[in-house]
């Protein structure tokens, strides 16, 4: 760093801690701790996560102002910030990526979609886009990562959110009209699109949370190449073209434990009101991982300078459950100090639930209420409220047996599902008393199938997914908690047809678990 630039920051460090942060609960100015003030003072010194969180924690306290002040990008001296790699580059090395997956597809691996050519380029264009029914695994996470890639390849090159999507349509768009002999498919290019934009900037600013210095170890450079490799390659070729994130709080905490479960898979009504198809009654293990990125209070400037991502699975002898959420701020606005904060913001929100219960996903875009209140020193109440337009779903139908008994050519896989649209609610209750935290959080989907987007054989209607979570947690060390949950998922369908009569399935299940917070407080 320059001298002159060192004295700059400094002086603004010191100005801050002094001037801008006299609302700590205790009324007392923060210490910046002495390992910190002497890293601050070598100029090649290279600062941890961890470090720049108990320095940013020094010198902000709790108060808006600080929140806002400190918010201001950390420009690195290497950085190009506010530049742009040409637009044409970086649509080149889209239609590259394309192009690379085409070829080994093509070459090495043989598939028969990659076997396209311009007869089915001019069918495409003539006869238009139709929904198609893949591996749902390949088209609610398959396509999203891919997306992922186009929109890093941007971000990185110094575009922004909604500039980055836009490469992400043209990597998808042109995928889907000359890298495949299928037709085009609308909801494969909303799912590239819009899902790949939310994975794509999830992965880029934990990527360059991990390389947040122009002098980290390798380990950190493999750590940011892993998670976002587009991005990462952008950066080291064209330069840094954004600040260094590595100054935002992160929360990671991974759950793992044992637990039963009981419940039943049946359908009700008409004459197969009482048969029971299958129960579950079994032992499971459970794993859990949940990242918060910025804190729900702060001042949302870019796109997803406030993100969560919850990561659920359990297991067991009668089948499996996996569960993933993305939820991304867009725009907020809210007041918040001495711990306290009312909060309403845009979100988009990507959830998908797939396992034997069930297998539904969501992409959806709304609003929410966050409040959190310190009622006393030692309590803390939190409620929010969740409203969103499920812009795209999908759900399976539940039917295979029955459809089989009318079709017997019926082969039930993965990709007996059809698409959705509707809405979700969510509810979360947390409160917090010394080292007990109560939790619980209610999501229900309701969807009504998209006219013309069922599957060979498929029926449409209504689909239903509640999925709720009650928690009690007791805080051992500062870096664990033990605690029980209780989970309970329901599905339920009515659709339009003469054989496929309301059908409901529910689970319940039981665990025990520790928490391991491996970042953050």
């Amino acid at each position: 760093m320059r001298p002159r630039l060192f004295k700059i920051l400094t002086s603004l460090l010191l100005f801050l801690s002094v001037s801008a942060f006299p609302q700590k609960a205790n009324g007392e100015i923060p210490q910046i701790p002495d390992s910190l003030r002497k890293k601050i003072e070598n100029e090649n010194a290279v600062f941890s996560i961890q470090e720049a969180r108990e320095l940013r924690n020094a010198i902000r306290g709790d108060s808006a102002d600080a929140a806002d002040a400190i918010e201001t990008p950390i420009i690195p001296k290497d950085s190009l910030f506010g530049t742009h790699v040409n637009p044409l580059i970086v649509g080149t090395e889209v239609l590259g990526l394309n192009a690379f997956v085409w070829a080994w597809d093509y070459w090495v691996l043989d598939k028969s979609y990659a076997h396209t050519g311009p007869s089915y380029w001019m069918r495409n264009f003539r006869e238009g886009w139709e929904w198609d029914h893949n591996h749902w695994a390949i088209n609610f996470y398959g396509h999203p990562y891919q997306g992922s890639m186009y929109y890093a390849t941007a971000r990185a090159g110094g575009y922004g959110f909604y500039g980055s999507m836009a490469f992400a349509a043209l990597g998808s768009s042109t995928w889907e009209m000359f890298c495949e002999t299928e037709y085009p498919a609308p909801n494969d290019l909303i799912s590239t699109t819009v899902a790949g934009s939310m994975f794509g900037e999830v992965l880029y600013r934990l990527s360059r949370a991990s390389y947040n210095g122009s002098k980290v170890p390798w380990y950190r450079h493999l750590l940011a190449f892993a998670l976002e490799p587009a991005g990462y390659a952008q950066r080291r070729v064209f330069g840094n073209r954004d600040f260094y994130t590595g100054w935002t709080p992160i929360e990671l905490t991974v759950a793992t434990g044992v637990g039963s479960r009981f419940g039943s898979d049946y359908r009700f009504g008409g004459e197969d009101a009482d048969e029971l198809d299958a129960e579950w009654n079994d032992r499971h293990g459970m794993m859990a991982v949940s990242l918060e990125y910025g804190r729900p209070y702060t001042r949302v400037r870019r796109p997803f300078d406030y993100f969560t991502l919850n990561f659920f699975g359990e297991g067991g002898l009668e089948g499996k459950v996996l569960q993933m959420d993305i939820m991304g701020k867009l725009v907020n606005r809210g007041i918040h100090g001495r711990g306290h904060w009312l909060d309403f913001s845009v979100n988009l929100d990507y959830d998908t639930f797939y396992g034997d219960l069930a297998t539904v996903s969501t992409l959806s875009l709304g609003g929410a209420m966050d409040i959190a209140l310190w009622l006393t020193p030692n309590l803390r109440f939190r409620v929010m409220n969740q409203v969103y337009w499920i812009m795209l779903g999908s759900a399976d139908m539940g039917y295979d047996d029955i459809i089989q008994e009318f079709h017997p050519d019926y082969k039930p896989d993965m990709d007996s599902y059809q698409y959705n649209s509707g809405v979700k609610y969510s509810l979360m209750i947390e409160t917090l008393y010394k080292r007990w935290r109560i939790y619980n959080k209610t999501t229900i989907d309701a969807m009504k199938t998209i006219e013309g987007t069922t599957a060979e054989y498929g029926v449409s209607g209504w689909d239903f997914l509640l999925l709720n979570n009650t928690a009690l947690e007791y805080r051992l060390f500062s870096w664990l908690d033990l605690g029980h949950r209780l989970d309970t998922y329901v599905k339920m369908a009515a659709y339009s047809s003469e054989y496929a009569e309301p059908m409901s399935r529910r689970i319940h299940a039981f665990s025990w678990y520790l928490n391991f917070r491996l970042l953050g407080s």
